[in-house]
């Protein structure tokens, strides 16, 4: 506990490793409440409790209440209790891990009887309701204009990576309450790793991609007393989980992917007197990071995903040039012309203009699948760089 109060104590101003979270405060003060309050929420159990717990989350409701069993929970811990079963995850982008971080403080005043607590929950929220609808449009909105239909789960995950690091700052004024939210990432195009967190949580869950948020502390080794609350992400990809960052890359300009699709034992390899600490201070209504249990369920690779690697024309990375590069170049041409979102890499952009004319078009695709056909029918037998020099 000695080593946990220093951490805390040790909490100073950002540097470019450093961004704020504004986990919720709790409190289990007892005002006075009557019997009639609860009439309309009495649960057979907890999950019926966490039930309507997590719809009036949902709808923001700010005063509700629910009679639950007491299951061996005493009246410290029930709250947190049935806070963390309404935000199970579910795979919905706008529930879990999103519900959790919606909420910036509750206030638990708790009876009780022989069996049952009667609970009523004041919850104070980083956004309205009206906010949450405008948000779910708006990310519709995005969810179109990164059409992911088509794509990969690897390119899923880097194309909304992609978008989020290109079109989201890191908020200057983290005194503002907004900067904590995903409302604030999309409308005001920027945000504290908190909102960066949750719009990414919402896009990868929304596509398919199961994503946790991690809570935790980064440290910088090179500064005194130099950490700070962080949050950042894991996502899984065939049947590992991979760890990402996007605010320390946003914070680098986006560009580089440096904490990106990493492992537990690289995450922090591009800026090694810097790390990520999982770590869990908010009780029984956020995970143990750390337990057993939560490893088991979202096993994390030890190394980084491992991209494929591009080359002029061999846009998919099986080391081939052919007619399915040609068909990559198209689709991309497709989506660009019709003002989506890009979902090529650096590399895959770089080596898709293959007539290096700063343009990704059908012009790449149609010499692509010249060299292609000149290959397969034995008429030529070199690199498409000398296809091109010479055609």
């Amino acid at each position: 506990m000695k080593t946990k109060a220093r951490i805390l104590a040790a909490l100073s101003a950002l540097t470019l490793f450093q961004c704020c979270t504004q986990l919720f405060t709790v409190s289990a003060a007892v005002p006075s409440v009557t019997a009639e309050v609860f009439q309309e929420n009495v649960s057979a159990d907890e999950q019926e409790a966490a039930a309507v717990i997590k719809e009036a989350i949902m709808n923001r409701t700010e005063n509700f209440s629910v009679v639950t069993p007491k299951n061996g929970f005493n009246k410290e811990e029930i709250g947190g209790h049935l806070i963390y079963l309404a935000c199970e995850e579910t795979g919905k982008g706008n529930e879990g891990d999103y519900l959790r971080y919606s909420i910036k403080s509750y206030l638990c005043g708790i009876r009780t009887t022989e069996s049952e607590y009667m609970i009523n929950f004041t919850i104070e929220y980083g956004t309205t309701a009206e906010e949450e609808a405008a948000l779910t449009e708006k990310i519709s909105e995005i969810n179109d204009y990164l059409a992911l239909d088509t794509l990969t789960d690897y390119e899923k995950i880097r194309t909304i990576y992609k978008y989020a690091v290109s079109n989201i700052k890191y908020s200057e004024n983290i005194k503002d309450p907004y900067a904590y939210t995903a409302y604030s990432a999309v409308f005001n195009g920027h945000a504290v790793c908190q909102g960066i967190t949750q719009l990414l949580y919402r896009l990868y869950n929304d596509a398919g991609i199961s994503c946790r948020i991690i809570a935790g502390l980064s440290r910088d080794l090179n500064i005194e007393a130099n950490n700070g609350n962080h949050v950042w992400l894991i996502v899984k990809l065939d049947d590992k989980y991979y760890l990402l960052d996007p605010t320390w890359d946003t914070r680098l300009g986006g560009q580089y992917f440096r904490y990106f699709m990493k492992g537990t034992g690289d995450f922090d390899s591009s800026f090694p007197s810097t790390s990520h600490i999982a770590y869990n201070d908010n009780g029984l209504a956020f995970p143990d990071y750390n337990s057993q249990e939560f490893i088991d369920r979202y096993p994390i690779s030890l190394s980084a995903y491992s991209e494929p690697v591009y080359s002029l024309g061999d846009i998919d990375g099986d080391n081939r040039v052919t007619s399915l590069d040609a068909s990559v170049i198209l689709a991309e041409y497709a989506r660009i012309s019709s003002h989506k979102f890009s979902s090529f890499s650096a590399s895959q952009s770089k080596y898709a203009d293959v007539n290096r004319d700063n343009i990704i078009d059908s012009v790449d695709a149609s010499i692509v699948l010249s060299y292609y056909a000149a290959v397969s029918t034995n008429s030529y037998n070199s690199t498409l760089a000398s296809y091109i020099s010479t055609h």
